[in-house]
């Protein structure tokens, strides 16, 4: 439980962060565009993170090709984080 609750809590963090225009104040009162403005960040959060991971699979690859011993403790320490 608390290892999900730290996951939710780090990609909120993360989205926090990332967020965009008006520094991520939702000044509308309308709840439609409230709610637009809130699934258009976690898209980009989600996007970002997407992004991330064939980037971590090239380094990976590059790593164990010049010769680095990769673990699967290293692999899973990522995921965890």
């Amino acid at each position: 439980m608390t290892a999900a609750t730290n996951k939710t809590e780090a990609f909120n963090g993360f989205s926090q962060w990332i967020g965009f225009g008006n520094r991520g104040v939702i000044a509308d009162n309308d709840p439609v565009e409230q709610e637009k403005a809130m699934k258009f960040n976690a898209l980009l959060t989600n996007a970002v993170i997407f992004h991330n991971a064939p980037d971590i699979a090239e380094i990976v690859r590059q790593l164990l090709e010049e010769g680095w011993t990769i673990e699967p403790e290293d692999l899973a320490r990522i995921l965890r984080t």
